[in-house]
Formats: C-alpha cells, sequence, structure tokens
C-alpha cells in the first residue's frame, strides 16, 4: 500500500513519466539486486541496510528493469535514504563494471554538501557539480537522480516524495557514459569508523517533463550574480 501511495503521489508531480522499477522492500527481501563490495546488505522491517563494522571501503547493490540492467539509457532514479553513519551514501546511474564511467550523487554529511560526479572505479573521479547542504545523521532525505541524453541532473529533499521540489540542485552537461547500464544505491566510509545508510522506496521513471525542469538551481544562482 505504502508503494500505491507513493506512485500516484509521484504521478501527480511527474506528469507523463513512465514508471519503469519501483522496490519498496515489503517483501523482506533484495532478490534482483547484486551486490559489489565488502558490506553486509539487509533487509529489516521494510527497508534496505547497507553496513559495515568499521573496514574502509564501499558497498554498492545495483539492480535494473531488464533482468538486471536497465531497458534505456535515459532514466530517473528516486528513493529515500538515511545515513545512520558514516562518510557518503547516494545513487548511480549507467553503472557498467569497475573499469567503466558512471554517475552518481553522493551526500556527504562531514562536509556539509552533496556531490554530482562521474566517477570510474579502478581510475579517477571527476566532480561535475556541488550543492552545499547540511547533511544530518539519521534523518531521511528523498534523493532523486536523473540522466536523460548527456544531462546529469540531480536534487535532495525532506518531507514526503510529493514535497519534491520544481528545481535541480546540481547538473552539467557530460557525453562520456551513454550506455543504459544498471542503477544502485552506496554507502560506504574512510579509515576505521563504522557506517551504514538505509534505503526504501526506490522508484525508477523515464526522465522528468522537460517542463519541470526548466527553473534549474543554475539559473537561481545566475540571477543573483
Amino acid at each position: 500500500m505504502r508503494m500505491l501511495v507513493l506512485i500516484t503521489a509521484l504521478f501527480f508531480s511527474i506528469s507523463h513519466a513512465e514508471i519503469l522499477f519501483t522496490d519498496d522492500f515489503n517483501d523482506g527481501n533484495d532478490d534482483g539486486w547484486i551486490h559489489i563490495g565488502a558490506a553486509s546488505y539487509e533487509v529489516i522491517n521494510g527497508e534496505y541496510f547497507i553496513y559495515n563494522q568499521g573496514d574502509r571501503g564501499q558497498g554498492k547493490s545495483t539492480n535494473g528493469d531488464a533482468s538486471g540492467t536497465m531497458s534505456t539509457s535515459d532514466y530517473s532514479v528516486l528513493c529515500s535514504i538515511v545515513i545512520e553513519c558514516g562518510s557518503e551514501g547516494g545513487l548511480f546511474v549507467r553503472y557498467g563494471g569497475v573499469d567503466q564511467w558512471y554517475y552518481r550523487v553522493v551526500m556527504k554529511p562531514y562536509s556539509s554538501r552533496i556531490l554530482l560526479e562521474r566517477r570510474n572505479d579502478s581510475g579517477p573521479t571527476m566532480v561535475l557539480d556541488q550543492y552545499d547542504i547540511s547533511i544530518y545523521f539519521d534523518v531521511r532525505y528523498w534523493i532523486r537522480l536523473q540522466a536523460d541524453g548527456d544531462s546529469i541532473c540531480a536534487r535532495i529533499w525532506q518531507g514526503s516524495a510529493a514535497d519534491e521540489p520544481d528545481v535541480w540542485h546540481l547538473e552539467d552537461v557530460d557525453s562520456i557514459q551513454q550506455e543504459a547500464g544498471c542503477f544502485g544505491v552506496f554507502a560506504g566510509g574512510y579509515g576505521k569508523i563504522s557506517w551504514s545508510c538505509v534505503f526504501d522506496d526506490v522508484v525508477v521513471s523515464t526522465p522528468l517533463e522537460q517542463h519541470l525542469s526548466q527553473v534549474t538551481w543554475a539559473s537561481i544562482k545566475a540571477a543573483g550574480d
């Protein structure tokens, strides 16, 4: 029922978007999700936990609407996230493997910002954009990451899925990775601190209609200069 209410709310705010994939973890498992990295992956009370007890590293979990990969390279991923502890957590899209470029939005509680990155797990990471915001532990946020052609955008908010803002807080034009790949969620930490993120209500759709993204964070910043 919760996922039905969520999807209904999304259709009110995202007209004409086609839902491609959903998972609210109310079935008590993460069947279909592929684990990458030294982490524990567990569904508890209808929420998806990725955590590690103090080893440096990262845990990813990937999925897609076509046997674990995405059927289209243009899609928009929404989920809720709670960072319980650790250095980072977030979403990624167009992931094709450790030696391939992909895009991710990264919440950084210790540096009070979120980053839009193009990353290669076996090579460099390029920051495409950043947005200063206080990220608190044990607080639920909603994040959306969208890849539409060479447009890569993200935003973050609190409240409910229906409270989604019209502005993109992060955006860039980048054409390096155009393959569909898969989407996923991740958590990570550095040093010997424990890290844990909780994810829920994952919804993947076709990209949001253009009229919803005409007002962007970049345009707001430019207007204030």
